[in-house]
């Protein structure tokens, strides 16, 4: 009797071992090394052995209980955290309740952008203060990077057209991108006597529309059209901080779009670093008499558009 008294007792604790009901849980898709999903789909099954009327049973956050044979297959979207308890039990009792959490954050962070301003115009070399921020509600960021820290100075320092950026990702892999586009142009600054970029410059009372704009200045064939400005930076300093050029286009009445125009020459307008400041001169007498359009670029987005008349060498007639 006493060999067999130890060999029921271990059977006996092998029996409830069996018969103790257990309860598992798989979540698909896995949750990510944070714990999070960026998926709006996402299934739990909890599974349970034990023995007769089995039954897996579970609350999801406050809500009421639910039992049924296993498995019990649960599908959430819902963002946010969610936590599930789930217990197996059978005629024998119930287990101990488990805890499984599945979190859900399909938003990508939010960026705020205030400085620099979109579309906005800076002065080149002007000091501008950078100012951005990025934040996720649900799993929190990541991390977050922009062209340059908050606080720091934005890059004006060439000019034309340039991107400022952010970009950021948050805990659940959401990703986020926002741009702001602006502009840096310097300050244009008149050096000839008609007070303009033009060396010649027609009274209000001269002016006579031809199509769709003005005649603002008179050239007879073979005389030298005189272009010249400075450039200067936020600080007023004059340089070499572009590269300008002129685009010369014949203007000419057309029936459908009013006017036409043909495209003759395209030059850039070199720095004269002796007396500081962009010159051109450009010889009228390559072209035919009539009516021109004078498209200057400053280099940095800014663009001025003259129209001036060549007239024949033999009189002032428009032609």
């Amino acid at each position: 009797m006493r060999g067999v008294l130890p060999v029921l007792g271990l059977l006996g604790v092998a029996l409830l071992a069996v018969a103790q009901p257990s309860s598992w849980a798989s979540v698909d898709p896995p949750p990510n090394p944070y714990g999070w999903h960026n998926t709006p789909l996402v299934t739990v099954t909890l599974n349970a052995s034990g023995g007769s009327n089995l039954k897996v049973c579970y609350q999801v956050g406050s809500g009421g209980t639910v039992c049924q044979p296993p498995p019990a297959v649960l599908t959430l979207s819902a963002e946010g955290t969610h936590t599930i308890r789930y217990w197996a039990m059978d005629d024998t009792g119930q287990e101990f309740p488990k805890t499984v959490v599945v979190r859900i954050d399909c938003t990508p962070p939010r960026i705020v952008i205030t400085s620099p301003a979109r579309d906005a115009k800076y002065l080149l070399h002007q000091l501008v203060v950078v100012d951005w921020y990025a934040y996720d509600r649900l799993s929190g960021l990541e991390f977050a990077e922009a062209s340059a820290a908050s606080g720091t100075p934005l890059d004006t320092s060439f000019p034309g057209f340039q991107t400022f950026w952010v970009v950021a990702r948050d805990r659940a892999g959401n990703t986020a991108r926002a741009e702001v586009d602006y502009r840096v142009v310097c300050v244009i600054e008149a050096v000839l006597p008609s007070g303009f970029y033009l060396d010649r410059w027609l009274p209000p009372e001269e002016r006579v529309l031809m199509w769709k704009r003005p005649v603002l200045a008179r050239y007879v064939r073979g005389e030298p059209i005189v272009i010249a400005f400075r450039l200067l930076d936020a600080q007023g300093r004059a340089g070499a901080w572009t590269r300008p050029s002129l685009l010369l286009t014949q203007v000419r009445p057309d029936p459908e779009f009013e006017e036409k125009h043909t495209i003759w020459d395209l030059v850039p307008i070199p720095y004269d670093a002796e007396a500081g400041c962009y010159r051109l001169v450009y010889d009228s007498g390559k072209r035919d008499p009539g009516v021109y359009d004078l498209w200057v670029s400053f280099g940095d987005g800014q663009t001025e558009r003259i129209r001036i008349q060549i007239l024949p060498e033999e009189g002032k007639e428009g032609s």
